[in-house]
C-alpha cells in the first residue's frame, strides 16, 4: 500500500505545480484553490505511504519523480526550452529511481 499512496503523492504534487502555474501568481483564483487543494491531498498522501516506506526512500522517490513529470509536462504543453544539459540531468534523476528501485 506505500507505493500506491506514494504514487498518488507524486500525482497530486505534480498536478499542484501544473495548477500554480496556470493560476498566474494568484490572478486565476480557482486554479490557486484546486492547486492549494491538490498539495494538502499530496500531504495527505504521503502521511500515508510513510506508514510502510521508509522516509529517505519515499522523499526521494517523491522528490524525483515529481520533478521529472513536472519537467516532461513543462516541455510538452507549455513549450518550455530544456537544454542538453537538463535533459541529460533529468535522464539522470530517472537512472536515479530506477536504482532506488532496485533491491
Amino acid at each position: 500500500m506505500g507505493y500506491f499512496f506514494l504514487i498518488l503523492t507524486i500525482v497530486a504534487e505534480t498536478t499542484a505545480i501544473i495548477l500554480m502555474k496556470l493560476a498566474n501568481g494568484f490572478q486565476n483564483k480557482p486554479y490557486s484553490i484546486a492547486a492549494i487543494i491538490s498539495y494538502a491531498l499530496g500531504f495527505v498522501f504521503l502521511t500515508l505511504a510513510l506508514k510502510n516506506l521508509p522516509v529517505g526512500l519515499a522523499n526521494a522517490i517523491w522528490a524525483g519523480a515529481s520533478t521529472v513529470l513536472v519537467a516532461v509536462i513543462g516541455w510538452m504543453f507549455f513549450k518550455e526550452q530544456l537544454s542538453t544539459i537538463q535533459i541529460v540531468s533529468i535522464l539522470l534523476i530517472v537512472v536515479g529511481l530506477i536504482g532506488l528501485r532496485m533491491n
